[in-house]
């Protein structure tokens, strides 16, 4: 009897590299920020906003986005969404006016709120419930990579450049394009659609086999709002990116500001937590997978958040004593980093979990919050720090960063896995 195909792998496959795009396109503005905001002659109060103004429209069209993945299915809209960004990443490049520089910036994330919900339903689809966690772990690996991968190639390419940030969105646009083909060309919505999977590689799955289009049922905004687990994880997003965020937004400004630390280095220096943030990632799906095996769904979840948030925390406390060190910084943001990542991929499980039929919509709503904590961070960031901050107002920045992250591992406790959205 012939074995099972492997197109499932090559799904995710594809789904990493889109994670990465996604992530190299959204922090790429991190790294030329400075040089954007002296061209277009931004305050840095102008430059919170502009930073802001991607994470509002990102966490209002969460929702939307994952409804039109269970409506119309994941290849057509992801193909759009990545077309879309992809477009107004480039569009910023030919821009000098700050209001069309803003409004490009709010259209991206417009567009990228899609990826994850889609991505997180389509692996439900394409992968049994035991492999979940590490498939999401590798397809959030890509993400983390294209975070570590723009500060670097972002100054690499400027400098080769001559400065040029303009020509530099231009290039990551052109090359969105091509990933938007790739998907388009090879990703189906269930194994059933794709011809080159077999039966032996469905039954393995244990996916939909059947091809057409996909048919979702209206939002369950009722069972959504009066779900106590749900609004637990929405929280722990929410806090928990406000902490994450300042590693690939204001890190640069503070190597450059407080340790005087050149833009080459800075970028190196900036990639260094998030990489171990991958770190943490791969080790974070086996972990959620192991731990539901032992504890089950309920604890197998909440105990992989709890515990990285807390530790999460403690990595910004390295930083506010080790702040006469930048390295000793980066030290301490590493551990949160890890920390951070190493939990998850339990809430793409999580989701996974709870949302079944409705898993994309529901992923798009837990990644609303975490996209309105992203939203709110650069605001409370700039209120902290002030225009012109000095060593303290850092160290203000870093207990405030350590305090959400071990508020967030409080709400994760409510979390239970074992009750789907609508059958509770």
């Amino acid at each position: 009897m012939m074995g099972a195909t492997r197109v499932r792998y090559g799904t995710a496959a594809v789904l990493t590299v889109v994670a990465c795009l996604l992530y190299l396109d959204r922090y790429a503005v991190g790294i030329a920020a400075e040089r954007m905001r002296v061209d277009l002659q931004m305050t840095q109060t102008e430059m919170s906003w502009f930073l802001s103004a991607f994470f509002w429209s990102y966490a209002l069209s969460q929702v939307p986005a994952g409804w039109m993945s269970d409506r119309w299915g994941p290849r057509v809209t992801l193909t759009a969404f990545i077309a879309g960004w992809s477009l107004f990443t480039g569009l910023l490049g030919m821009t000098a006016s700050v209001a069309l520089v803003l409004l490009w910036r709010f259209l991206c994330g417009v567009t990228q709120a899609g990826a994850y919900p889609v991505a997180s339903g389509m692996l439900r689809v394409w992968f049994p419930v035991a492999q979940r966690g590490v498939a999401s772990s590798i397809v959030t690996i890509g993400g983390r990579a294209g975070a570590v991968l723009a500060p670097i190639l972002t100054a690499y390419l400027m400098s080769l450049l001559g400065g040029r940030w303009q020509t530099v969105l231009l290039l990551y646009g052109a090359a969105g394009i091509l990933v938007a083909l790739i998907v388009a060309v090879y990703c189906r919505n269930t194994p059933g659609e794709h011809p080159a999977v077999n039966a032996a590689e469905r039954a393995l799955i244990g996916a939909p086999v059947l091809a057409g289009s996909v048919e979702a049922p209206p939002f369950p905004w009722r069972a959504v709002l009066t779900s106590v687990s749900l609004w637990g994880n929405s929280v722990t997003q929410l806090l928990m990116t406000m902490g994450w965020l300042f590693v690939v937004t204001w890190l640069p400004r503070y190597l450059d500001k407080v340790h005087g630390v050149p833009l080459g280095e800075q970028a190196l220096m900036t990639a260094v937590p998030t990489v171990a943030g991958i770190v943490g990632m791969m080790g974070g799906g086996w972990w959620t997978d192991a731990a539901a095996r032992r504890f089950g769904l309920k604890w197998g979840r909440r105990l992989p958040l709890m515990t990285t948030r807390f530790l999460a925390a403690a990595g910004y406390v390295v930083c506010m004593f080790l702040g006469d060190s930048a390295w000793g910084v980066i030290g301490g943001l590493s551990l949160a980093t890890f920390s951070s990542d190493l939990g998850v991929p339990a809430i793409w499980a999580y989701a996974q979990d709870v949302g079944g039929k409705y898993t994309a919509s529901i992923m798009g709503w837990s990644n609303m919050w975490s996209a309105v904590g992203a939203a709110i961070a650069p605001l409370v960031y700039n209120a902290v720090l002030g225009e012109t901050p000095g060593v303290g107002q850092w160290n203000w920045l870093f207990a405030t960063c350590a305090g959400v992250f071990a508020l967030s591992g409080v709400t994760s406790l409510v979390l239970d896995a074992t009750r789907k959205i609508g059958e509770e």
